[in-house]
Parts: C-alpha cells; sequence; structure tokens
C-alpha cells in the first residue's frame, strides 16, 4: 500500500503570506512515502479491496447468473448422456422411447463447446440411428437383422485427420474398413460443428483373405453433441449415436 502525496504547482510565497494575515502557522508542502505496511494502512487497504469487489460485484451478477445457468445445463446434458449409454449397452430390450427422448435432448443442445481432439480416441462403436441407415454410419440395430454380432464404428485421429470406418457384414467374419481423411468446414468452436469426410479407399477381409475395394466419395455430418464417452452424429436428417469402444465393453 504506497501512499503518495504529491507536491502541487504553487507560490509558496504567496500561500506563506496568506496564512500569515490569517493568523495560521506556515505549512510546508511535503512528499510523504508509506513504505511500511501497519495496522491502519493494511484495514485501509482491506476495506478498499473489499470495496471494489463488492462495486464489481453489483455489475457481474448477471454474468455469475448465467455461468451458474450454463454448469447446469451441462451437468444434466451430461446425465442425459450417460442415461442414454446405459440404455444403448443394455443387453435387456431397450426403452426405445426413452433413448428418443434423451436423443432429442442431446441433439438439441447447441452452442456446446467442441474440441477437435475430443472426435479421437476410439473406434467409437455405432449403437443406434434415426433414419435410413448408409453405409458410413450402418447401425448396430441394423446389423443385428443379418447377425447379433455385427458392429459398424468409427475412427478418427485429430492429429492426421485420418478417418476409417469398420462394418462387419457377418459378425467377425467378414470386415469392410473405409479410408480416408476428414477437416473442418470452418473455425467454430461451438456446436452443431461440421466436418467434411472424404472416402478414398476400402479393404474386405473374409477371413484370412483380403480384397481391395473401389470404395470413394465425400460427405458431410454435423457433430452435435460429444462428451468422452459418447458423441451424436447427424448426417442429412439421419442421426447416428456412437459411444467409445473401451466404454461400451465395460458396460456389456
Amino acid at each position: 500500500c504506497l501512499m503518495i502525496m504529491m507536491r502541487t504547482s504553487y507560490d509558496q510565497r504567496c500561500a506563506f503570506t496568506a496564512r500569515q494575515q490569517a493568523g495560521l502557522p506556515r505549512v510546508v508542502p511535503q512528499v510523504r512515502t508509506c513504505r511500511k505496511l501497519n495496522v491502519r494502512n493494511i484495514g485501509v487497504c482491506v476495506r478498499a479491496a473489499g470495496f471494489w469487489e463488492r462495486l464489481l460485484g453489483s455489475f457481474n451478477g448477471s454474468n455469475s447468473e448465467v455461468a451458474s445457468a450454463d454448469v447446469l445445463a451441462r451437468n444434466k446434458l451430461r446425465s442425459s448422456s450417460l442415461e442414454l449409454l446405459q440404455l444403448l449397452c443394455d443387453s435387456k430390450a431397450p426403452d426405445l422411447a426413452r433413448i428418443e427422448e434423451l436423443l432429442d435432448e442431446l441433439a438439441g443442445a447447441e452452442g456446446q463447446p467442441f474440441s477437435e481432439d475430443s472426435l479421437g480416441g476410439g473406434p467409437w462403436v455405432v449403437r443406434y440411428t434415426r433414419g435410413k441407415p448408409l453405409l458410413w454410419n450402418l447401425t448396430y440395430n441394423t446389423g443385428r437383422l443379418l447377425n447379433s454380432r455385427n458392429r459398424a464404428a468409427q475412427e478418427f485421429d485429430p492429429a492426421t485427420r485420418s478417418a476409417v470406418n469398420l462394418l462387419e457384414i457377418n459378425g467377425p467374419d467378414i470386415l469392410v474398413e473405409a479410408y480416408g481423411t476428414y477437416e473442418p468446414v470452418d473455425e467454430s468452436s461451438v456446436t452443431p460443428k461440421t466436418i467434411r469426410a472424404k472416402i478414398s479407399s476400402g479393404r474386405l477381409f473374409l477371413r484370412s483373405w483380403e480384397l481391395p475395394l473401389p470404395i470413394s466419395g465425400t460427405g458431410y455430418f454435423d457433430v452435435v453433441y460429444m462428451d468422452e464417452v459418447l458423441r451424436v452424429f447427424r448426417s442429412d436428417g439421419r442421426f447416428a449415436v456412437q459411444v467409445r469402444a473401451d466404454k461400451f465393453q465395460s458396460h456389456e
């Protein structure tokens, strides 16, 4: 707490004469520096700090309320994500009505933080879709029509921006892999985040056989929700819910 009393510019002779005429003692202006913190100075500093905190708090009160509302909203989304994860990984008959409700809630949560690094950490297993499935996001439920062991998954590498799509056709005995790249279409850091994906080649694995596939094409999808265990993609009005493979296995 450094207090400096600065000397102002005035004529000391006039000031001295005026004080003599008024019968007052002469006062010599001084520069005083409080370099030692005593109890009185500390009290002044503390009271001043408290005053400014209260003053600033009166202006920032609305911001604090907004921040608290954001935290509550994110916690609710997190709770919905965990419930959806449990339902999708449950071996019993799924509650499709509740799954649809939770999907609507997550898909409508626009403006959530997006980080490209969160696209990695896969593979991510497709567990549920709404709408006619495509090869890119063929669902586990659709695969069950052929074989209950069929799975579809995706794996992205943010470091190289490479993409791999995996699709089982007859369980793990027949596997199709499609290889390509991806890139965000803009610099936005919130959802929904549009991603451009380009497939350039593919391979068919049939037990010990491996055959190249002439697969190519470009597509777009939106990341409408994502956290460390579950994410929701949207493409042409269709939705795909994916679960990180290690989390999916731990819930089986």
